[in-house]
C-alpha cells in the first residue's frame, strides 16, 4: 500500500518526528544523568570520549556536532568536577586532547550500557529491513539538507 502526501505533511510529519525523538533522547538522557549530577549535554562528550579516546575540543565539536562555545562549557563543567582533563602539549587549547579521568571513564562505561540498553529497546519494534530502509534514507536525507544548507539554499 502506497501512501501520498503532500509537501505539506512531509514537512509536517517528518519536522515533527524529528524534533520529537530529539526531545525524547534529551529527555531519556537527563533521566539516566540526573541521579550523578550530570545534563544531558554532557552525554554526548563522555561517550564519544570513551569510544574514540582521547580527542581535541575541536574534533569533539566535530563528532557531537557542536559549537566550539557550547562544548567549551560542557568541558568546563567536566573538568572542574573530575571528569576530563586536558593533555597540555599545544598552545592552542582546541588542539590538545581531551581525556577521560577514571571517575569519567567509570560514568562512560554507565553511558555506554545504558546507550547499548535503551537502542535494543527503541530499536526493538524494527526489522532487519526496515532498520537498513530507515538508515539509509536518514542518510540520504541528511546528506542532502547538508548539501543545500552549505549553498545557501533556503
Amino acid at each position: 500500500m502506497k501512501l501520498k502526501f503532500s509537501v505539506n505533511d512531509i514537512f509536517s510529519i517528518f519536522t515533527r518526528l524529528i524534533t520529537n525523538i530529539q526531545r525524547c533522547i534529551i529527555k531519556i538522557k537527563d533521566k539516566n544523568m540526573k541521579s550523578i549530577g550530570l545534563k544531558s549535554g554532557h552525554v554526548s562528550c563522555l561517550y564519544y570520549l570513551y569510544k574514540s579516546g582521547p580527542l581535541s575540543q575541536t574534533e569533539l565539536c566535530e563528532i557531537c556536532n557542536e559549537n566550539k562555545a557550547s562544548i567549551s562549557r560542557k568541558l568546563d563543567y567536566l573538568t572542574k568536577n573530575d571528569y576530563t582533563r586536558r593533555d597540555i602539549s599545544e598552545t592552542n587549547k582546541y588542539k590538545n586532547p581531551i581525556v577521560l579521568t577514571e571517575k569519567g571513564r567509570q560514568i562512560a562505561v554507565f553511558i555506554d550500557s545504558k546507550v547499548k540498553e535503551i537502542i535494543l529497546e527503541a530499536d526493538s519494534v524494527l526489522n532487519e529491513n526496515e532498520r537498513i530502509n530507515l538508515y539509509s534514507s536518514l542518510e540520504k536525507i541528511n546528506t542532502k539538507l547538508q548539501k543545500m544548507s552549505l549553498i545557501g539554499r533556503k
